[in-house]
Order: structure tokens, then C-alpha cells, then sequence
């Protein structure tokens, strides 16, 4: 019988924004999101993909041109109207990608879209098939509706073209418009601006000097005109030394603006009629914009003990500015702005806990006050960002060792990880592994992959959150004890996306970034087992070397290598950064190792001295 075929072009699934590659892109890793219904892809180089829509059988194609798959045909069920997907390569230049739905089922091809996050990094989102009713009985792939009106489906802000990378120590990547003015946000060290107006008075101009545009398009709101700025403009004025231009074309009466750098990434510009930017409220307004634009104040909705890993716990609803100091033998923090919580009470002390007080207390209508008084022969160390909403203060005890338990051993727990723990003991073979001293201070991120609604990889009784997040736990517990200040983008099964741990990470101003995932393929590739570590330019190569041989020095796996790649976590965090593949989840050998906590216990404390050993 000839198939009945209906092609929907690509302007109705997605836009293109980026153009072909002059050599071909290899497609490095994909899976099936159930939770979010969409399939995601990454390649090591930008890519243009084509997709059309075909029935009977319902199927969607995305032709990824200039692209390698380098394996035979993977092929997965998924379910839930979704019969499989399937990856092959089509022809020496192109990877195909084939979404079939179940017999029976149809969707609607105007939900369908295929959406690019960065120029390797794309999705596939699919609406939930529906039963086609349409058709007579038996007829299950008959199709009757005709093909929808070609739609944009991403709606695109403004933007400052992509220009290729200019290296400089502060790296420019939005314009953002606030409630009383601009918000211009930066990665890497505290920018350097000098503000001006032109002789006509029509041109206030910022320059950012030791700057450069940061990769990727980058969002520019186009006017202000409630502010009196009828045209923003950046654009990179120079690249040997390099400085950015932004440009606010203005009406000659106009007031005069200022300019306020931030120590949390970031410039405020208020016109002069608006009260002066400080240090202390550019900071302000970079945290505002960093919480989703909210101008909300931070509220501290509680704080308890996490007997488990001897920290004390604080959960916020956003991002919050903090300062700590010691008074007598008391430790004190403060959240500025901030405000209680109303029923925020303060934790239950029992005997043997590491604190004998904690006191919450409102201080003004701004300011809230967590005075902490240890137990003996306890220390209160810095504070650790754990994400956006969650601050630990580590509770140390001389010669104490955390471990985090196997796999588990730990109620499920919705974000963030409130209540106590069971006592942790240390694993065999936990200590079997030297770990050099450091003498300087560092501050790691550890990146935990997936997480909450996204499991990542599954196969063999596995889930990589699982895995990785107890692998991370541990590699902090190591790197803590040699000294380290570690911040973890998560510590609990819940969701984050992509850009909040890059956040994370500059908001920390992290001297190193570590994400640390688990692999899948096929089940039906059994033998494809061993240890990968990624790394995207700049010092990340080192650190990721370091790492992964020290992973082969102390773990018995195989070794598949150490490659560059552009995922979107090491492409855009602004410190040196790796992302580390512990193994396959769907390998024969690597599945039961994963499924070891001495093998978890080993992986992490053989990651933990690649860290080390790149920090000397």
C-alpha cells in the first residue's frame, strides 16, 4: 500500500538560528525526557537541523546535515503513546532522528517544535499524543486533519548578534531593563565602567573596559521609553584591549545617568534623578535581577539541623546578600534585605547536637539576624550556597569525617533536604586513596546531573540522579576535609535547569567547575563500558586530564577518553570546568559497579584528587 504522506517544513517546528558547520558536528549524547515529553540532543559542534512531519505511521524526522552518529542505530521504547525513537545515520553527511508514535495515536503539528538552548544543545518537544478517533475503525493511522499554518514557534527577544569569542577577564552576557533603570549582567571578575554623554548631549555611552561580548546572542531590550532611552546599543568597540560600548540614545533634556559596578556580577545605571548606585545596592539589584527579575524582598522561611551531615540548614525563597561575623563565642549572620518568614521558629536542640542555640530575629524591617551559639569544641565554618534557595553552615568537629551512605539508605525527599539523617559511617575503601593537602584557598562547584523530575539516564535498576547526586555528596565531603570551600548546584532530588547551575558557579566565583553525570546508550550495547571526561576550552582541558587520570589510577574501568565537547555547563561557566562520565548505566560491567558504593566511594574520592592535584 502507498503511504499516505503529509511533510510539515521546518518554519512550522522550529526557526533556524544558527548556520551549518564547515566540518562535520559529531552527535555526542541524547535521551527521552518523559517527564517534560521532549527529546534532548547534544552535538560538539553548532548545527542546523531540518524536521518534517509524516503519517502513516505517525512519525517525526529531524536531519541533523553535517552531522556523524559514529555507531550503529540505537534504537528506544518510550510509551505513553510514544512507540520509539530511533538515531541513525542516514547518509555519510547526515544523523537522522526518528520519533514514532504507537499505532493509533496522532498530535497536533503545531506543538510540535524543535527548539535550539545554545548552538549545540536542542529539544524536540512534543505534545502528548492523543487517540486518533478520526479515522474509521481499523484505520489507526489515518489522518484527516490538514497540516497546520506555518507558526513561529520560538518567539525571539532582542539580541545582540553572536560575535566569535574576544577573551577578556569580564565577559558581558544581557542587558536587562529594572524598575528604575538598567541592568547590564557580567561573568568574571568585577567589570570596570566608565560612564559619559556625547557633546550633543543625545548619547550616553558606558564603557566596560577588560570586556568582551559573551558567546551566543545576547538579550538587549531595544528602548526604554518610560526611562527616556529611545535606542540601547552594545556592541564590542575594541578587542586588543578589549571593551564593550553600551549606548543609550536619549532626548537632549534628558537627565544625566551613573553607574555602579557590582561584586556580584553585574552593573547598575540609574539616571540621576533615581537615588546614586552603591556597591551595596548594584549587588542589591544584581541578586533582584538574578531571582527572575523579582523585587520582591528575600524572605528566610527556616532554618533547621541536618544531623546527617552536620550543617546547619537555611531555606530561602530567592537568591539573599549575607555578611557573617564572630561575637564572643557566638556566630552571627546576617540576611540583608531580608524578613522572617511569619511562623519561622527556630530548630529543636537536642542533647549531643553541635549547636546549644539558634535565634531568629527580625532587625528591622530589612534585616534578619541568625545569632548561633556552637557546642564545645565545634567550629561553624563559611557559608555554602547548596543552590539558589539553600545556605548550609557546615558544623565541624575536630577529626569528624562525613560520608554520604550508599544509595538508598535516605528517604526520598522533595527540595530542599529538611530533618535529620542517619548517622553516616565511612565506607570501605572510603580511605585507601591519598589526598593531597592544598594551601590556598579555593572555592569548587560540584554539579550534580539532572535531578527532581528528570531522572537522566535509566537502565539496569539505575537512575542516574541516584547515582551522581551520592557521588557529588561524597566528592564535597572529601574535597571539605583537605580545606576546600565547595558549593553544590544541588544537594536533594530536585529540578534545575540548565543556566541556574552556570549561575550558580559565577555567582560563587568559583575557582573551578566540576559536573558529574553517569552514561547511558542502548541496552541492546552492553559492551560499550568505561569512564569519559569533557572539557570545552581554556583550563578546563587540565582540570578534566587531572581528573580523569586520576579516575584510571584509582578505579578499575575502562577508559574511553578525555574529549572536548560544548555542553552547555562547561561552554558557559566563565572558570575552568569539566563534566566527568563515571561510567554507563547501561553497560554490563559499569551498571553493577554504579550499583557498588565502595565502587561510588572510590569514583568520588578519585575525582576528588583530580580536583586537588589540579589546584596545586
Amino acid at each position: 500500500m502507498v503511504s499516505k504522506i503529509r511533510l510539515l517544513a521546518l518554519s512550522m517546528l522550529g526557526v533556524l538560528v544558527f548556520s551549518l558547520p564547515a566540518e562535520a558536528a559529531r552527535l555526542l549524547r541524547w535521551r527521552f525526557n518523559p517527564a517534560q515529553n521532549r527529546l534532548e540532543f547534544t552535538t560538539d559542534g553548532q548545527i542546523q537541523p531540518r524536521a518534517q512531519l509524516i503519517f502513516d505511521p505517525t512519525r517525526i524526522i529531524v536531519d541533523l546535515p553535517g552531522t556523524r552518529l559514529g555507531r550503529a542505530m540505537v534504537k528506544e521504547a518510550v510509551g505513553n503513546g510514544i512507540s520509539s525513537y530511533r538515531i541513525g545515520q542516514f547518509d555519510a553527511q547526515t544523523t537522522r532522528i526518528v520519533v514514532e508514535l504507537e499505532p493509533g495515536y496522532t498530535l497536533d503539528p503545531r506543538q510540535v517544535s524543535v527548539r535550539g538552548l545554545s548552538r549545540t544543545d536542542w529539544i524536540l518537544e512534543l505534545p502528548r499524543p492523543q487517540l486518533n478517533t478520526a479515522g474509521s475503525a481499523g484505520d489507526a493511522v489515518s489522518i484527516t486533519t490538514a497540516p497546520a499554518q506555518p507558526t513561529p514557534v520560538i518567539q525571539k527577544p532582542p539580541v545582540v548578534a553572536a560575535t566569535p569569542m574576544v577573551s577578556a577577564p569580564t565577559q558581558v552576557t544581557e542587558v536587562r531593563k529594572t524598575p528604575d533603570g538598567l541592568f547590564v549582567r557580567t561573568q568574571g571578575k568585577v567589570p570596570k565602567v566608565k560612564l559619559r554623554r556625547s557633546r550633543d548631549l543625545k548619547t550616553i555611552e558606558v564603557e566596560i573596559s577588560e570586556a568582551a561580548l559573551g558567546g551566543g546572542a545576547i538579550p538587549v531590550p531595544p528602548a526604554v521609553p518610560e526611562l527616556g532611552i529611545q535606542q540601547v546599543i552594545l556592541a564590542q568597540k575594541s578587542e586588543k584591549p578589549p571593551v564593550v560600548r553600551l549606548s543609550l540614545k536619549v532626548p537632549e533634556k534628558a537627565p544625566d545617568w551613573r553607574a555602579a559596578a557590582s561584586n556580584a556580577g553585574g552593573i547598575v545605571l540609574l539616571p540621576k534623578s533615581r537615588p546614586e548606585p552603591t556597591q551595596a545596592n548594584a549587588a542589591s539589584q544584581s541578586q533582584a535581577v538574578s531571582a527572575a527579575g523579582s523585587a520582591t524582598v528575600p524572605t528566610l522561611e527556616g532554618v533547621v539541623i541536618d544531623r546527617g551531615r552536620n550543617q546547619l540548614l537555611m531555606q530561602v525563597d530567592q537568591p539573599v546578600r549575607y555578611s557573617a561575623r564572630a561575637d564572643g563565642g557566638e556566630y552571627v549572620l546576617t540576611l540583608s534585605p531580608a524578613k522572617l518568614a511569619v511562623g519561622a521558629r527556630e530548630p529543636q536542640i537536642y542533647v549531643g547536637d553541635r549547636v546549644r542555640r539558634v535565634k531568629l530575629t527580625q532587625q528591622g524591617p530589612q534585616s534578619v539576624e541568625v545569632r548561633i551559639t556552637p557546642s564545645t569544641g565545634v567550629s561553624i565554618d563559611s557559608v555554602q550556597i547548596l543552590n539558589l534557595k539553600l545556605l548550609a553552615l557546615p558544623l565541624q568537629r575536630q577529626g569528624a569525617i562525613a560520608v554520604t551512605p550508599p544509595l538508598g539508605t535516605q528517604p526520598p525527599t522533595n527540595f530542599p533536604v529538611f530533618g535529620s539523617t542517619p548517622a553516616i559511617q565511612a565506607l570501605p575503601g572510603a580511605t585507601d586513596i591519598d589526598l593531597p593537602s592544598l594551601n590556598r584557598r579555593a572555592v569548587i562547584v560540584i554539579d550534580p546531573g539532572h535531578g527532581g523530575p528528570d531522572p537522566g539516564a535509566v537502565g539496569n535498576g539505575l537512575r542516574e540522579t541516584d547515582i551522581v547526586l551520592d557521588v557529588s555528596r561524597q566528592v564535597t565531603a572529601f574535597l571539605q576535609q583537605q580545606g576546600v570551600e565547595v558549593v553544590m548546584t544541588r544537594n536533594g532530588e530536585y529540578d534545575l535547569d540548565l543556566q541556574p547551575r552556570v549561575d550558580i558557579a559565577e555567582r560563587a566565583n568559583a575557582t573551578a567547575f566540576v559536573s558529574i553525570h553517569a552514561n547511558a546508550i542502548s541496552l541492546a550495547r552492553p559492551e560499550v563500558n568505561g569512564a569519559e571526561s569533557y572539557y570545552y576550552g581554556g583550563g578546563g582541558q587540565e582540570l578534566a586530564r587531572q581528573i580523569h587520570q586520576s579516575i584510571l589510577q584509582s578505579v578499575d574501568i575502562r577508559d574511553r577518553g578525555l574529549r572536548q565537547a560544548r555542553f552547555y555547563v562547561i561552554k558557559r561557566t566563565s572558570m575552568p570546568a569539566a563534566l566527568i562520565e563515571t561510567g554507563f548505566i547501561t553497560g554490563a560491567e559499569d551498571h553493577r559497579k554504579l550499583a557498588d558504593p565502595v565502587f561510588r566511594t572510590r569514583m568520588a574520592r578519585a575525582i576528588a584528587r583530580g580536583i586537588l592535584r589540579y589546584l596545586q
